[in-house]
């Protein structure tokens, strides 16, 4: 027996809604080639060259199908199709008339609304919506996430993300365009702590939306869960590879110290997606950590170079280009460069009235004796603060200074000296970032700008102890050795820096040396063998318990810069690739007692480094072995000149 017409129009509306038009083109055509005036199926095959793509077919369509039966929905297709071709006043007409024949139509209104919108009668386009989400009732979620999207588009995030959960939770259960809709608002919202919990509890359902896997990695990761956000990252790229996940991945190998896998990430996210900037500039990243510094300054320029980047990837790839300049040696090119980072800080948030930025042309005369003076304020972490200090002074002979500190800093800043050993503290002034600023204040800087503002060209001279307490008497009764064996956890590449102390403790057992440990905040169950853990609360503190030592061994972090500054002797512990300023161009040469491997920055430094990338911590292993067997040789160095 044949198939009643409104059954099949029924299946063929339902395929299409399923996403199979060509499936549903073939109900509507089956009862076209019995009925060719039938208007159901006209309008059915109107929906179905929508789909395709066809709205001009459409539009004939539903006019037929108008002018034999006249139904509302009929006008709602015919009003979408004309308002995709152009065609706004008469898509207002067909979707008017569509309101009078039925007024509490909820997809009528919802081409109202979009219609409006398109207009920008932003007013009647979202009292179209609340009129269809009064029509609806309690229960209708298609009106609510209508609403949730129109506020979206308008910036209201936080009303629209209200809407979107009310709409996800009336939907069925299995809906993953809302779904995904739904996180998509959370995580613009920066609600990640439930972005997080509701794509784990899709996935506990869902296991094989790919899509959630993916953003489910990218949540963890933005959380710096790197180990739990890995599998998840996996499993989306061998389901639904995209350009954006194999990115995910290659950062979150990268975080996980795993440089040679970031960089294949990488890799192919830029094959998926050539055009990236933001791609580009993180396989420049990676790279440049395997030393591969010419093709990552390459990278870097055709970041910079390509007119379809935003202006927040290319100052991102002109930063990236500034430290392999500098790590090139290359200082007067990469301070330049270097200074691109002011578009990727956060901007000023200051309760005062903002200054204008310091030039190189403010400070070309050597008016030192005038009253003006230059904020300048330190932007980064701590280390990187007490290694720039260097250059206060030579600002100070200038211009008087105010120089803007964490409180954690000041008393340590406060021992500033020149090269000459004098203290600078008569023309600076220290306050905290939420102190007034005093009067006679006529510009700011970042402190990392002082190189490039003062015109410094050349690689950079010792300046000698310019930090720390002088003169304090070291501790008697043997030698004394201060360890330091990981960093911030925040920053992103602390895994390929820090050690971990199971190994740091091969340096256990060294005769005649008692070890200190520097390492912040680190009770007796975190080190790696008994040791003297000294109280220490801000850095000047930790300065007085360098003083005390005859070594300090360390990571990358802000005790290798501290001690450094002291004019203590510092064994830093440095990744392989490394950050710039350790560079082989910046080894100190002749200047440093160890030659090669020292530090312009501080005379009696030396380093140690994997000789190639490995994960950690294996990659540390090999060093440790050497680090061990200079201390005994040094030990039995210094026991020898004290016998003698």
């Amino acid at each position: 027996m044949p198939q009643k017409a409104g059954d099949v129009i029924e299946q063929g509306l339902r395929l299409l809604a399923q996403g199979q038009a060509q499936a549903a083109g073939g109900h509507f055509r089956a009862i076209l080639r019995r009925d060719a005036g039938h208007a159901g199926a006209l309008h059915g095959m109107a929906c179905v060259v929508r789909a395709c793509g066809r709205d001009d077919l459409a539009i004939g369509l539903a006019g037929r199908a108008i002018e034999i039966e006249g139904a509302a929905h009929y006008y709602v297709t015919l009003a979408q199709a004309l308002m995709a071709r152009g065609h706004v006043v008469q898509a207002r007409a067909a979707v008017n008339v569509a309101l009078l024949k039925a007024p509490r139509d909820l997809a009528a209104r919802a081409v109202q609304a979009r219609i409006a919108e398109e207009s920008h009668d932003f007013t009647t386009a979202e009292t179209a919506l609340a009129q269809a989400i009064a029509c609806g009732g309690v229960d209708a979620w298609r009106p609510r996430a209508d609403m949730a999207r129109f506020l979206w588009r308008r910036n209201r995030r936080p009303d629209a993300l209200s809407w979107m959960r009310k709409a996800f939770a009336l939907a069925p259960a299995e809906d993953r365009l809302l779904f995904h809709e739904l996180v998509e608002m959370l995580l613009g919202c920066g609600e990640v702590g439930e972005a997080r919990v509701s794509l784990e509890a899709w996935l506990r359902h869902l296991p094989d939306d790919a899509m959630a896997a993916g953003n489910l990695g990218a949540v963890l990761f933005t959380q710096r869960d790197y180990a739990a956000a890995l599998p998840w990252l996996r499993r989306c790229v061998e389901a639904m590879p995209n350009a954006d996940a194999w990115n995910n991945l290659g950062l979150t190998f990268m975080a996980l110290g795993d440089v040679a896998r970031a960089r294949r990430a990488l890799g192919q996210a830029c094959d998926l997606r050539p055009g990236d900037g933001r791609i580009a500039a993180n396989l420049a990243t990676v790279l440049a950590e395997q030393g591969e510094d010419a093709p990552a300054a390459a990278l870097c320029r055709a970041v910079m170079e390509d007119a379809r980047t935003d202006a927040q990837t290319r100052a991102q790839a002109r930063f990236n280009l500034g430290t392999l300049l500098l790590g090139q040696g290359r200082m007067a090119e990469g301070w330049e460069a270097w200074e691109a980072r002011h578009a990727l800080l956060p901007p000023d948030t200051t309760h005062y009235p903002v200054l204008p930025r310091c030039t190189r042309a403010m400070l070309a005369d050597d008016r030192g004796t005038t009253g003006e003076r230059i904020v300048v304020q330190a932007m980064q972490g701590m280390g990187d603060t007490i290694q720039f200090l260097r250059y206060v002074p030579m600002l100070a002979r200038r211009r008087r200074v105010v120089l803007v500190l964490p409180p954690a800093l000041h008393r340590l800043a406060g021992s500033l000296r020149d090269r000459t050993g004098a203290s600078v503290a008569r023309r600076m002034e220290i306050i905290a970032p939420n102190d007034e600023y005093p009067r006679g204040v006529v510009a700011r800087c970042d402190l990392f700008s002082l190189p490039y503002l003062l015109g410094l060209e050349g690689l950079p001279q010792s300046v000698g102890a310019y930090l720390g307490p002088v003169g304090m008497p070291r501790a008697t009764g043997g030698l004394r050795v201060g360890l330091c064996w990981s960093g911030n956890e925040r920053y992103r590449f602390d895994r390929l820096r820090s050690i971990g102390a199971e190994r740091m403790a091969m340096l256990a057992g060294v005769e005649g040396v008692t070890f200190v440990s520097l390492q912040h905040g680190a009770g007796d169950a975190d080190l790696p063998f008994p040791m003297e853990t000294p109280s220490m609360g801000d850095v000047m503190d930790t300065a007085w318990v360098i003083a005390t030592l005859d070594l300090v061994i360390c990571v990358d972090t802000m005790v290798a810069h501290l001690a450094g500054a002291m004019g203590r002797p510092v064994w830093l512990l440095n990744r392989h690739g490394g950050d710039w300023r350790w560079s082989a161009a910046l080894d100190g040469g002749e200047a440093s007692p160890w030659g090669r491997q020292g530090s312009c920055w501080y005379p009696r430094l030396r380093q140690f480094r994997p000789t190639q990338a490995a994960p950690p911590p294996h990659a540390w292993d090999g060093v440790m072995e050497q680090v061990r067997a200079a201390l005994h040789q040094w030990a039995a160095a210094r026991r020898g000149v004290v016998r003698s």
